[in-house]
């Protein structure tokens, strides 16, 4: 995550003396407090035209701006309803509401904190927008809801094993609807009040995809250790770490049951034990989380240093390669055993004691080398495992480093004059779809992949260079498949969205875009399933007579459009935001490499996922089956993705037609 430390707040239902109450705060390592804007107790009269004298709160100047700025959270008077039937009192607290919006804007505060009680809230919604808009600078609107809603389980009348799943599920719906009403704007998230007793694993999931902008732990939920000292159950800390990991801060509410300070102790211990603490990949992708990035086309574009530099640094996905590499060599020399040995059975059968003789001559020359090629070399990495492999396995191996890229090449040529001068190790500067080179490979090695498998075109690459490979050899990688699940993500669909702001056309665009991206705060609604599989070498086309279609040069004519249709079933109410996308490979043999979540492998960081956003979010209820389509369309020069989705009759259009928002240059 993007912070290093838990950040926590302390709620305060009244400020007497607020310049205590940030001192007190501050001095407990508390971050910020959370205070009414206005006195519980001080309702103004709900007149838009006062004739009392005065202000109806503190002044400003009791606190410095910087603590305003930065150390206050202020509350909004929860009983303000402006979505109330009676027109009379909705006109009455909008008033109120918009006084209490002007006064927080003027106090500079960095974030407001509202109350939603129903499921009806477009009026708060339209006034927020509107203050939103007239806003010299950003400011964070804060939703409070209960997890848990009383209200909702005492009006049940013949409670139900699923009333209470009702009861936590109610508190979403509000949340939901009011954040769509908002139209998924980025500045809004959401504040959960915790209750004593968590929802079930679904529930709690569903709220990982939200942006949860906080948490708020009143202190009856804690319980007294030996020493006296406030702690949670295990099921309440691991929820508070899998929030916390998500960028959620936390704010200790509640009566005093304990000294303030040993609250903030506790979760920075629990946040320091956290069982993932180490995981290489969490380290990695620190400060990257939910920040989208433009999918790379080395094809088309040249990497830089930085980006080899970065790839270089798996600690897994190179191992990987080289385990491959070793069981391709293994399997080449038993191939060639099994074939000396039937030559060998023949002519023993045949009796001629010279040829035996010639054998044996023939075991003391040098066996000749294989020849592997690395497609796409860059830097060398798979160079380095190639004669990694090579050693392990006692073979001879001439190795051809095949790389378009002129700055990866000079680093190459010198690696071969001062690392490599003493093993075969030749460097061919090119495309390797023209290349026409001899000897061919016994086996060819590429890391042409993307985040979405094919999105980089090793397919239109291998495919280009089969060529280059004997018949019967081995491709590394030998079959690629990607993958995709529904998933709710307010807040990559509104990064998304506004990738590029103030063109609208520009927005469409980036609702048509596949997007890199370390997915944290997001839901997945439904299980992964497989789209486009790959393999290699490839088989080619075939006629209506069964024979293989060849192009001009006599390679297998392939094709790699494909159409994928999916559906999946809602185990419970939720939104679409659009799929996160997924692959595993096969390198060789049962070498795996994989980013699929359910069997991701350990340690690699090569790839984040890809999130492929809807233009307009659907809503799902539990049940339903959710329907989408998607096409990987080829041209001449280009590869482009389209996709449709249909839920229930409610059909999005279809997205990135002809490619006109995204696509990938041949």
């Amino acid at each position: 995550m993007s912070q290093q430390e838990i950040s926590c707040g302390l709620e305060y239902s009244l400020t007497p003396d607020i310049q205590e109450s940030v001192s007190e705060a501050i001095q407990a390592n508390y971050s910020f407090i959370v205070t009414p804007i206005v006195h519980p107790r001080f309702r103004r009269p709900l007149l838009p035209h006062r004739t009392a004298v005065g202000g109806f709160t503190r002044s400003d100047m009791i606190l410095s701006p910087q603590d305003w700025t930065n150390r206050i959270v202020a509350r909004i008077s929860p009983y303000l309803t402006v979505d109330a039937k009676s027109p009379v009192v909705q006109q009455r607290h909008e008033y109120c509401l918009t006084e209490e919006l002007l006064y927080s804007r003027g106090l500079g505060v960095p974030a407001i904190m509202i109350s939603l009680t129903s499921l009806t809230n477009t009026n708060l919604a339209r006034i927020l927008q509107t203050y939103q808009e007239t806003s010299h600078h950003s400011v964070l609107i804060w939703t409070c809801v209960p997890m848990f809603c009383k209200r909702t389980l005492r009006n049940s009348e013949e409670l139900q094993d699923n009333d209470v799943d009702f009861a936590y599920n109610e508190p979403w719906h509000w949340w939901s609807k009011f954040h769509e009403n908002m139209n998924w704007d980025k500045r809004v998230g959401v504040v959960l009040e915790v209750s004593a007793d968590l929802p079930s694993a679904e529930i709690i999931k569903r709220w990982l995809g939200e942006p949860v902008k906080a948490i708020i732990l009143p202190t009856h939920i804690f319980h007294n250790n030996k020493n006296g000292y406030p702690i949670l159950s295990k099921a309440h800390s691991h929820f508070v770490i899998s929030m916390v990991e998500r960028d959620a801060q936390v704010i200790i509410g509640g009566a005093r049951r304990s000294n303030i300070e040993y609250y903030v102790k506790y979760l920075l211990r629990l946040w320091q034990r956290r069982p993932n603490a180490s995981d290489p990949m969490l380290s990695y992708a620190r400060g990257w989380e939910d920040y989208l990035q433009t999918p790379l086309q080395p094809l088309a574009d040249n990497l830089d240093t930085h980006t080899y530099n970065v790839f270089e640094k798996d600690p897994i996905k190179y191992n990987q390669y080289q385990n491959a590499i070793v069981q391709a060599l293994t399997d080449l020399q038993t191939k060639d055993k099994c074939e000396k040995s039937n030559i060998a059975d023949t002519t023993k059968a045949e009796g001629t004691d010279e040829n035996a003789k010639g054998d044996q001559e023939d075991k003391k020359e040098n066996k000749p080398p294989y020849t592997v090629m690395v497609l796409g070399a860059g830097r060398g990495p798979l160079v380095r495992a190639t004669l990694n492999a090579a050693d392990i396995t006692n073979t001879n191996v001439r190795v051809i480093a095949v790389e378009k890229n002129p700055c990866a090449v000079v680093v190459l040529a010198a690696q071969v004059r001062e690392i490599w001068s003493e093993r075969d190790v030749t460097v061919i500067p090119g495309d390797m779809r023209y290349m026409n080179l001899s000897p061919k490979a016994d086996i060819i090695v590429s890391e042409l992949l993307g985040s979405w498998a094919d999105n980089e075109l090793s397919p239109e690459c291998l495919d280009g260079a089969v060529n280059l490979l004997k018949p019967n050899g081995i491709s590394i990688p030998s079959e690629y498949t990607s993958y995709v699940t529904p998933i709710c993500s307010p807040r990559l669909w509104a990064a998304a969205k506004i990738a590029c702001p103030g063109d609208p056309s520009k927005m469409d665009k980036n609702l048509e875009t596949l997007w890199v991206v370390y997915m944290q705060n997001k839901h997945d609604i439904a299980e992964c399933k497989e789209v486009f599989k790959f393999t290699h070498p490839a088989e080619g086309i075939q006629d209506n007579e069964g024979e293989t279609i060849v192009d001009y040069r006599g390679l297998p004519l392939t094709d790699n459009r494909r159409k994928k249709s999916l559906t999946w079933q809602a185990s419970q109410d939720n939104v679409i935001h659009g799929f996160g996308g997924y692959f595993d490979c096969l390198l060789y043999g049962n070498e795996m490499i994989s980013i699929v979540p359910s069997t991701h492998s350990p340690g690699m960081i090569s790839w984040f996922p890809v999130f492929i956003p809807i233009k307009t979010p659907i809503r799902v209820k539990k049940g339903e089956t959710i329907n989408a389509t998607f096409w990987r369309c080829v041209d001449s020069r280009r590869v482009w993705y389209e996709w449709i989705v249909d839920v229930n009759g409610n059909t999005t259009p279809l997205h990135n037609p002809n490619g006109r928002s995204s696509e990938m240059l041949l």
